[in-house]
């Protein structure tokens, strides 16, 4: 099935979202325009490529899962409330980045997509300090 990767609605952005929860790379990374930043630890992601490539090796330690808790969409800006859960089987210690293995963290980000024709062009993070409970 042709797919038209862009982000419309919620329902596109949970597509997208269940791309990346399924691992189907592919399938979340036709969401990206071609120059797509993304910055997550120290790592500077400028491709979609790049951004498959730190996924898939950063889920050969840790099982993880994000699911949208509150969601705007408002021209070329996409917003949301994202809580993620991490179960490191293995102990990941990469761009600044450290997850313990056996040690499971929950915590909640605001996340901002700048988007280019529906593309995911910029991505924003910004964490929340308080508990994931507070988005049930």
């Amino acid at each position: 099935m042709s797919r038209d990767a862009r982000i419309r609605s919620r329902a596109d952005l949970q597509d997208y979202l269940d791309q990346f929860n399924g691992r189907n790379y592919d399938a979340q990374i036709a969401y990206y325009a071609p120059d797509v930043l993304y910055k997550v630890g120290t790592a500077v992601c400028d491709s979609p490529q790049k951004i498959k490539d730190f996924y898939a090796d950063f889920h050969q330690y840790s099982k993880e899962f994000v699911r949208i808790a509150d969601f705007a969409l408002d021209g070329d800006t996409c917003a949301c409330i994202m809580p993620s859960r991490f179960e490191p089987f293995r102990t990941y210690e990469k761009h600044g980045l450290s997850f313990q293995a056996g040690t499971v963290v929950e915590f909640v980000s605001f996340i901002f997509y700048t988007l280019k024709e529906g593309k995911i062009w910029r991505i924003k993070v910004a964490r929340y300090p308080g508990p994931v409970t507070d988005f049930a």
